[in-house]
């Protein structure tokens, strides 16, 4: 374990390190400052609109770091001819993979728990303190990149990072309209058609059960059954692309 924890902080240093991340990370600020102009813009609600834009904010930065960072979570490593040291170093694969994706998961969780403070901040200079919707919805987000990043790490051990993330952002676009894709199924007259669909649908991971912006913006009550059912969904869907991710890593043919 103490050899996965060493990885995984070194990913994390590497992270913390990159300059493309703190660029990303300074847009992201500063979309959180002009969300308070939307209060300005729009008619009704404008409290609802400006942390409805906010965590939108936070929700599309956090996604597109997941993928800037997890499609060279290998790759880099190959390019770079060190994953030949690690590998003779007394570390197996599986442990290396693992390693690099907790890294990851903890650069995201140091980002967003950023982000979340600064919005916090944003919002309480206009509308007071968030209601714990908010948490709860920065909560499910970190869920759902739980599982981006997996997928993100599985691509990343058998494609260059270009492909690697065109797979990845067709993962996050399909994730996102997995409901859509279902209902299209169900009402589809092909028959092949509508087994294609569902069975996409039941395959491909669904990332709109984590999303709960909605009901964190209007102070809507979110069921805990909900919570704890997405959550499973979520640690097992991520456990399963993870597995998948580190028995490809162990084939791969590093000559």
């Amino acid at each position: 374990m103490s050899r996965i924890w060493a990885v995984a902080t070194n990913t994390l240093r590497e992270a913390v390190r990159d300059r493309i991340l703190h660029s990303i990370l300074f847009f992201a600020a500063i979309l959180l400052f002009l969300s308070l102009a939307m209060k300005e813009l729009t008619i009704g609600d404008s409290d609802k609109v400006v942390r409805g834009v906010a965590l939108g904010g936070i929700s599309a930065v956090a996604a597109i770091i997941a993928i800037f960072l997890g499609v060279g979570l290998v790759y880099k490593e190959i390019e770079r001819r060190t994953v030949y040291t690690l590998a003779a170093k007394p570390i197996s694969r599986w442990m290396l993979l693992l390693g690099k994706y907790l890294g990851l998961w903890l650069t995201l969780l140091v980002e967003v728990g950023f982000l979340t403070l600064l919005y916090t901040l944003v919002i309480s200079t206009q509308q007071g303190l968030p209601g714990v919707g908010v948490y709860i919805a920065v909560a499910m987000l970190m869920m759902e990149l739980t599982l981006l990043t997996a997928w993100c790490t599985l691509f990343s051990t058998f494609c260059a990072p270009t492909t690697a993330a065109a797979y990845s952002i067709c993962i996050y676009v399909i994730g996102h309209f997995a409901d859509d894709l279902y209902l299209f199924g169900s009402r589809a007259e092909d028959p092949g058609a509508k087994a294609m669909m569902l069975g996409l649908y039941r395959v491909l991971p669904n990332l709109e059960i984590f999303n709960v912006r909605t009901e964190a913006v209007h102070g809507v009550a979110i069921p805990a059954s909900e919570l704890a059912y997405a959550a499973a969904y979520g640690l097992t869907y991520s456990a399963a692309v993870l597995f998948v991710a580190m028995m490809v890593f162990e084939r791969r043919d590093f000559k």
